[in-house]
């Protein structure tokens, strides 16, 4: 199968997202790819988890922005997902890539903006990974363009939603292929990762005649990745990856 599953916040399906736990798990079940979530502690530390705030998986109704990562660190981010994953703790980026196989490669979701940038940097510096292994993504079109600018040896993918709806998923536009071709030339990154709602053929060939990369989020029925694949994008992003890619193989 030449198309890249991406672990959606780890094997979620299985354990707590967006913890080692989870993506340990993922690698241990074969996974080419993870992704996880990242946002700034107060103190300027890189904490991977998808919310803002850290009521949902650790039941404490404070900000990350506000909380130091020695309070952070306090939290439970597992018994929520049962009793044998209390004691869970929400990991750093530095450990999330710590456990990177050596061809392993991560999908680096930024949901804070502007100081992140800066910390990225010194979280690198401090490993062996290769520009190759970690890919930026994002909702927030100053964020995705300003990482690439910072970071241009690694790929940066714009996150979006190709639809107009009630839900607030950051970007509510309907893009044609070229008014997509257009957007992605002039945010200067190297292709798009986006809901699979409304996504057509032509999109894909549209980006790919233009040199751009087209990804998918979030795909966990295999009847429609078979559909995602037929139209050759390049990954999938999957809460049940390791499943889903059994259900392909079959």
């Amino acid at each position: 199968m030449s198309v890249k599953l991406v672990a959606h916040r780890g094997e979620s399906e299985a354990a707590p997202e967006n913890t080692l736990e989870a993506f340990t798990l993922a690698w241990a079940r074969g996974a080419r790819c993870i992704e996880g979530d990242f946002h700034l502690t107060r103190d300027g530390e890189v904490v991977c988890m998808h919310d803002d705030n850290a009521k949902r998986t650790c039941g404490v109704d404070r900000p990350l922005s506000e909380l130091t990562l020695a309070e952070i660190r306090s939290f439970d981010a597992g018994k929520w997902k049962g009793d044998a994953w209390k004691f869970t703790r929400v990991p750093t980026l530095g450990e999330v890539l710590r456990t990177m196989p050596e061809d392993g490669e991560i999908f680096i979701e930024l949901k804070s903006v502007g100081p992140i940038l800066d910390r990225l940097k010194a979280v690198f510096a401090a490993g062996p990974w290769r520009p190759e292994q970690l890919t930026f993504i994002a909702f927030d079109e100053t964020t995705i363009s300003s990482v690439k600018k910072l970071f241009p040896a690694h790929n940066a993918y714009w996150l979006l939603c190709n639809w107009i709806g009630p839900w607030d998923c950051h970007t509510q536009a309907r893009f044609t292929p070229d008014e997509l071709v257009a957007k992605v030339r002039e945010l200067g990154v190297d292709g798009v990762d986006i809901h699979p709602d409304f996504v057509g053929a032509e999109h894909v060939s549209a980006m790919h005649a233009a040199g751009y990369s087209f990804n998918v989020w979030t795909v966990d029925a295999v009847e429609q990745a078979r559909r995602l694949i037929a139209m050759n994008v390049d990954s999938l992003t999957s809460n049940r990856a390791y499943a889903l890619g059994c259900e392909l193989a079959e």
